[in-house]
C-alpha cells in the first residue's frame, strides 16, 4: 500500500512585525532619548529570556523546531518608509538579499538550508507579517507560553 499522503500545512504562528532603530541591548537611549522599550522597539529573544536579535544570522526551526515553512509579507518600502531592514540568506557560494517591497512575499523553508538575518532597521519602521507553518497537528493542551503572552500585551 502507499503511504497516506502528508498532512496539510497549518498556519503554526504569526505575528506583524514592527522594526524600527533600537539603542544596543545594553539599556542604553534611542536617538530620542527614550529607551528601546519605550521608543516602540520590540526584540522577540529579549521576551523569550534568550539574547535572539532578528539581525544576527539564525534558522527559525532552531527557535521554534514546530515551524517547517517561514514566509514574510512585506508591509511597506525599503528607502521610502524604512532604511536598513533589508532580508539576507547566506549561502556558501553567494548571499542572496531581499529589497523590501509593499506586497512582495517571500517564502522559505524553515530549517537549516535558510541561515538568514535581517538588516538593522536605522530610520523609520519596517512592518512584515511574519507567519510559520507546520503539517503537526496543534497540541491543545498546550498554554500560551511567554512569549506569545508578551507580544499579545505589547501588540
Amino acid at each position: 500500500f502507499p503511504p497516506p499522503p502528508p498532512a496539510p500545512p497549518r498556519l503554526s504562528d504569526a505575528t506583524l512585525t514592527r522594526l524600527r532603530p533600537t539603542p544596543p541591548l545594553d539599556g542604553a537611549e534611542a536617538e530620542d532619548g527614550r529607551l528601546a522599550s519605550e521608543a516602540g522597539a520590540f526584540d522577540v529573544g529579549l521576551c523569550r529570556g534568550d539574547h535572539f536579535s532578528y539581525w544576527r544570522p539564525h534558522i527559525d526551526k532552531v527557535s521554534v523546531p514546530e515551524y517547517e515553512h517561514s514566509a514574510l509579507l512585506y508591509l511597506g518600502h525599503h528607502g521610502a518608509d524604512f532604511d536598513g531592514g533589508r532580508l539576507t540568506f547566506f549561502d556558501p557560494d553567494a548571499d542572496a538579499v531581499v529589497l523590501p517591497e509593499a506586497g512582495l512575499l517571500v517564502s522559505f523553508p524553515s530549517g537549516p538550508p535558510s541561515l538568514h538575518a535581517v538588516e538593522r532597521v536605522s530610520r523609520g519602521a519596517r512592518f512584515a507579517l511574519t507567519m510559520w507553518f507546520t503539517t503537526a497537528p496543534p497540541d491543545p493542551s498546550s498554554p500560551l507560553d511567554s512569549a506569545h503572552a508578551a507580544l499579545l500585551e505589547w501588540a
